[in-house]
Formats: structure tokens, sequence, C-alpha cells
């Protein structure tokens, strides 16, 4: 089995957006419809093309779930020195992982990349 998707539901999604396009650099998706390449997100949701599983975020008015989301980093030293020279608070560091939390207040861990 793999992972397809993790979806989280929140009521702020344009923080989130800027979050983790700006800050963490992810990637957003893109789809192929009617021979096109669109891109994947909206004014409702947003989906991460990440190595073959998604992270999603949709937006719900009153609702936030919360959770753990674990990230692999090739070049996990250099993505951390950028993260920390744009401010990103750093809850937790040693030589196997690094913590931070996203503006809604789930914890992100980033490891190697294996």
């Amino acid at each position: 089995m793999n992972l397809n998707s993790i979806i989280f539901h929140t009521s702020r999604l344009n923080e989130i957006r800027d979050f983790c396009e700006g800050l963490l650099e992810l990637p957003t998706g893109t789809y192929i419809k009617n021979n096109k390449t669109q891109p994947d997100y909206s004014d409702d949701y947003v989906n991460y093309h990440l190595n073959g599983a998604m992270l999603c975020f949709e937006y719900e008015e009153n609702r936030t779930d919360m959770g753990t989301i674990i990230i692999d980093v090739q070049e996990m030293p250099s993505f951390l020195e950028r993260l920390k020279e744009k401010g990103i608070e750093i809850l937790q560091e040693n030589q196997h992982f690094f913590k931070i939390e996203d503006p809604e207040g789930r914890s992100i861990i980033f490891v190697p990349s294996r």
C-alpha cells in the first residue's frame, strides 16, 4: 500500500497557502483536464504533490483539523537554514529531525530523505 493523500480542513486557507508556498516552498500540484495542465488549487482547496502523496488543505469556515505532518527533505541542513533566515521558529532540532508549527498550530516535522 502507498499513502495517496492527507486532507486537513482549515478556516485559514490563504494563510496556510502563504506559509506552505512562500515559507516552506512546497510545490502546488497540477492535473490534466481537456489535454491542458491545470493548477491543483482554487479558492476552496490546495493540493501539494509530494513525491507520490498529496498534502491537501480544504477550506471549511468553522473547522480546523489538527495533526502532525512529517516531510522528508533532501539537503536538510540547508533547508533548515533557509527557514531560520525567514524567521520561522524551530521548536525542536537535532541531527535526525527538526520541528515547526504552521499558522494553525499543526506540528510539521522534517526528516532527511532516506
